[in-house]
Formats: structure tokens, C-alpha cells, sequence
């Protein structure tokens, strides 16, 4: 598994597209995956919550309000966890059974950490559904952690609702996740480098650690 993860606007998403395409090139058999907040049910529970609401966009973003978030937030846990599995399962696990190189742009980190700021609840970061989310990354999956500067990040994603508040927010769970995890992670700051020069940082690595045998070998190195 090759997962890219960290903040919108920092090229996951980009970046995994062209990993994808560079593996196809070299015959490698690749399965494109993405698993995001809000799966399948909650979805579903969040479009009829929001549609008679023009802030519904901002919403995904931002979760309910406080006073709502309090009355929901056991219920709405449950909720996401239990739309998560089967994605991850679909999405990710069997896809690596059958022999696929998985390439993610979002997993379990990124939903942890959007999970956490969408009920308010840090914690959910630095708990036991952390400890059993960062178990099923599979071993010697190789990892990439995207970061850049906020302001870089707002202007990247203009359109978007986002706030210097969210992205820091964002940032410090990544890192503070990634650290605690013990997981071996290449770490690249985004911000002034080009699509072009990031590529040519991780492809040489991605060359080296994907086998014939389509499996990853894990690299030295952890955040700092």
C-alpha cells in the first residue's frame, strides 16, 4: 500500500493520481483508492441534515454546531465507525488480497483527524480507535505525509470553506498522530517545491521499495 496522507491543499490527491499512472506505466497492477469522512450511512444522514441549509458545504467541514455536536457525538461516532469498515475492507484490504498495489490518497489517519474536528473531540486521535486504525495500515505499507505553509494551503483551496483555524487544526492532528503512531513515514513540506519536484523526491523511492511481487519494503526514516 502506497498512502498518501495530511491536510487538503497539500497535493495528496495529485499526487497519488500520478504514483497511480507511474505503476500502470511499469505493469504494475494498481487499484486507485480513496476512503474519506462521512461513508455510505453517515453520508447519507449528513445530506438529509444539511440540504435545507445553505452552510451545508461548510458543515462537512466544520460539524455541527456545539450544542448539537454534544447531543450527537456518541451516536455519530458510531455512525462513521461503522460506515468505515466496509469501505476500508472494499476499498483498500481485499483490493491488497488480490494482489493489487493500493494506492491511497486518503485512509484512516486522515479520517481520524476529520472525524475529531468534525465532533470537537481531539481525542479521538489519541485513543483506542486510533491504536486500531493505525493497525489496520498494513505492515510495510509505504507512507507519505504532506504538509504545507497555511497560507499556501487557503490559497490553494480558495474555493473552498476552509479557515486558518481548520488547517492548523488539521496540521498539529497530523503530525501529533504520525508521531505517536511509530509508523515509518517520508515527510515533505510542499509548499515552494513544484508537482514535478515532489515526484522526483518520492518515485525513486516508490522504484526501489515496490517489488515484482507487487509488495512494499518498508524504508528507514521517521517523522521529525
Amino acid at each position: 500500500m502506497i498512502y498518501f496522507f495530511g491536510s487538503d491543499g497539500t497535493g495528496k490527491t495529485t499526487h497519488a493520481d500520478l504514483v497511480s499512472s507511474y505503476l500502470n506505466r511499469k505493469g504494475f497492477k494498481t487499484w486507485r483508492a480513496s476512503v474519506k469522512q462521512h461513508h455510505t450511512l453517515s453520508f447519507l444522514f449528513l445530506k438529509l441534515l444539511t440540504r435545507k441549509s445553505p452552510q451545508g458545504q461548510a458543515t462537512n467541514y466544520y460539524g455541527f454546531p456545539d450544542d448539537l455536536a454534544r447531543k450527537i457525538r456518541t451516536p455519530w461516532k458510531i455512525l462513521e465507525l461503522a460506515s468505515l469498515v466496509p469501505a476500508v475492507f472494499y476499498r483498500v484490504l481485499i483490493p491488497l488480497s488480490m494482489g493489487y498495489v493500493v494506492v491511497c490518497d486518503r485512509y484512516l489517519l486522515d479520517s481520524l483527524v476529520t472525524l475529531s474536528y468534525f465532533l470537537k473531540e481531539p481525542k479521538i486521535t489519541l485513543g483506542i480507535v486510533a491504536k486500531l486504525s493505525v493497525k489496520l495500515i498494513p505492515e510495510n505499507s509505504f507512507l507519505v505525509y504532506f504538509e504545507a505553509d497555511t497560507n499556501v494551503i487557503l490559497q490553494r483551496k480558495k474555493d473552498e470553506p476552509l479557515t486558518r483555524q481548520l488547517v492548523e487544526y488539521y496540521k498539529k492532528a497530523y503530525r501529533t498522530l504520525a508521531k505517536w503512531s511509530g509508523l515509518t513515514i517520508i515527510a515533505i513540506d510542499t509548499s515552494t517545491k513544484s508537482v514535478k519536484e515532489v515526484q522526483d523526491k518520492i518515485l525513486p523511492l516508490i522504484s526501489r521499495n515496490v517489488t515484482p511481487e507487487k509488495k512494499i519494503v518498508q524504508i528507514t526514516g521517521k517523522l521529525h
